[in-house]
């Protein structure tokens, strides 16, 4: 018999065109998402609210973006990428629709920050899902020209909107929006179920009765790992499945003992009423004790309590927050001090054209033998951090689209390498659960984080305040990232020396 290797990604074929749907999507999806600053000043004229309450609307955006993102990997593993994502653009597309005709700021918390905030989690776990599971060799360079679609959507949606803006107000604009939110459907179809081949080391030909046996296993594995010839029905399956199948295994073996020692029992002995129910609570208690675990695997849980994951997790908290915030009080900050809309708008362009760049310059080096990507990661929040803390020191245009063009750029690393890094940290095979349940911890501090740096302007009447306090949460995320790299380096190196110690 055979033995099996881990499995193997293409590295390109249709995964180009997987690419290509991701790109799409990140254009249209996060270019709105990011020229949020845009119609945030629109929000503040309009309904005349304080810049906290109304911040809440991008929060809660971003917020369920991330938050929704363990139910967005259940679905994703459950019913595949395409699926998924489709329903999200059909989500997103509805929720802007319903804010054309908002009344209110909460009406608007709820239709253009919760509903398509929800829409964007389920593309962007599945996009991200997607391209990292036909690439392996080259995935830096894959999610790099994937993800630049965040920045070119930014260059190009955040002036495109303050047009239709002047032209048919915010509510046509957000009309608008709606409509061109559904073409990330067309993105979503690209993502075809991948056929992950199992490598088959084998030191025998296998016969028909071999494969039958080998069937008759993964059967049994509750269709865990891939069957031979089967279709592609089965291919996408569940990441916990492939981390604890020895745990499912060993476990339906304890329950095969205990059950027939119950019926050993009951069947030696005279059946009294307390025996028959003492065994019938076993095994509804056995029964209960599975299916927890079983949820427990599928939602990723088990690497909640790794030290490494818990650092990048909470260092990707305060980058998430750090990095958002700019992206919408920049227009703002401009407007505050005296610029014009459209020279404000353009601020946030000037971000995503660096933006894009810089995914693609650093995705590509970030794939190179000589690269180390969670070194880049660290540095890229670091500078994020230290242009942003100084960024209050000038209020100039000039000054400030350097800023833009630094932040842009350094954030945009950052969000490329931040799925890499991951998988750096946990392997592919929990790159789904763990990168989702990290999206949820990331929209919880982003629904408090970015509605508070609208209240410090409301308390102080100044954005300083609030940038000083951005650049050292996103500076406290570098170092937060590089104690989590040197605990994973740490890791490695007593695995190795176990290793060798039970070769020896």
């Amino acid at each position: 018999m055979g033995t099996r290797t881990p499995r193997v990604s293409p590295d390109g074929g249709w995964g180009w065109a997987v690419v290509l749907g991701c790109f799409l999507v990140h254009l249209i999806m996060d270019g709105f998402v990011y020229a949020f600053g845009v119609f945030y000043i629109e929000f503040l004229d309009y309904f005349g609210s304080d810049k906290g309450t109304t911040a809440l609307i991008g929060s809660l955006l971003n917020g369920m973006y991330l938050f929704a993102g363990p139910i967005a990997s259940v679905l994703t593993n459950r019913f595949g990428p395409r699926v998924v994502t489709v329903v999200g653009g059909i989500i997103s597309s509805a929720g802007f629709a319903a804010s054309a005709f908002a009344p209110n700021i909460y009406w608007l918390c709820v239709t253009f920050g919760v509903i398509p905030g929800i829409g964007a989690a389920f593309m962007y776990v599945a996009a991200i899902s997607c391209v990292g599971q036909y690439f392996d060799k080259k995935r830096a360079f894959a999610m790099g020209i994937a993800l630049c679609g965040t920045g070119i959507g930014t260059f190009v949606l955040a002036p495109f909107t303050e047009y239709l803006i002047e032209l048919y107000t915010w509510r046509g604009a957000v009309l608008i929006a709606a409509g061109i939110m559904l073409n990330c459907v067309v993105g979503g179809l690209f993502f075809r179920p991948i056929n992950l081949k199992m490598k088959l080391e084998e030191t025998e030909f296998l016969d028909i009765n071999q494969k039958e046996v080998i069937h008759a296993q993964d059967s049994s594995e509750e269709k865990s790992s891939l069957i031979i010839g089967k279709s592609d029905s089965y291919l996408y399956k569940k990441s916990s499945d492939l981390c604890d199948s020895n745990v499912t295994r060993s476990q339906s073996n304890m329950y095969t003992h205990t059950h027939k020692d119950i019926v050993l029992n009951t069947s030696t002995s005279s059946i009294s009423g307390p025996k028959t129910i003492k065994s019938t609570k076993i095994k509804l208690w056995t029964n209960i004790d599975h299916f927890l675990k079983k949820l427990y695997t599928i939602f990723g849980c088990s690497m909640c309590l790794d030290i490494v994951y818990i650092f990048f997790v909470i260092s990707s908290c305060f980058g998430s927050v750090g990095s958002g915030i700019p992206y919408i009080y920049i227009p703002d900050r401009a407007y505050e001090v005296g610029i014009s809309k459209t020279d404000a708008s353009f601020l946030l362009s000037v971000a995503g054209m660096a933006n894009t760049v810089a995914r693609l310059v650093f995705g590509w080096i970030a794939s190179r033998e000589f690269a180390n990507p969670s070194i880049i990661y660290g540095i890229s929040i670091l500078l994020c951090g230290l242009s942003t803390f100084v960024s209050p020191f000038n209020d100039s245009h000039s000054f400030l689209v350097c800023y833009s063009v630094l932040f842009g750029a350094s954030a945009g690393v950052y969000i490329c390498l931040n799925a890499i890094v991951l998988v750096h940290f946990v392997g592919i095979d929990n790159l789904t659960s763990s990168f989702g349940n990290m999206l949820l911890f990331k929209g919880l501090f982003l629904l408090i984080g970015t509605p508070a740096a609208g209240w410090l302007f409301d308390e102080t009447g100044s954005y300083a305040i609030t940038f000083y306090s951005d650049g050292v949460i996103l500076c406290l995320s570098s170092i937060l990232l590089f104690i989590g790299y040197a605990l994973h380096i740490n890791k490695q190196k007593k695995s190795r020396e176990t290793s060798n110690v039970l070769y020896e």
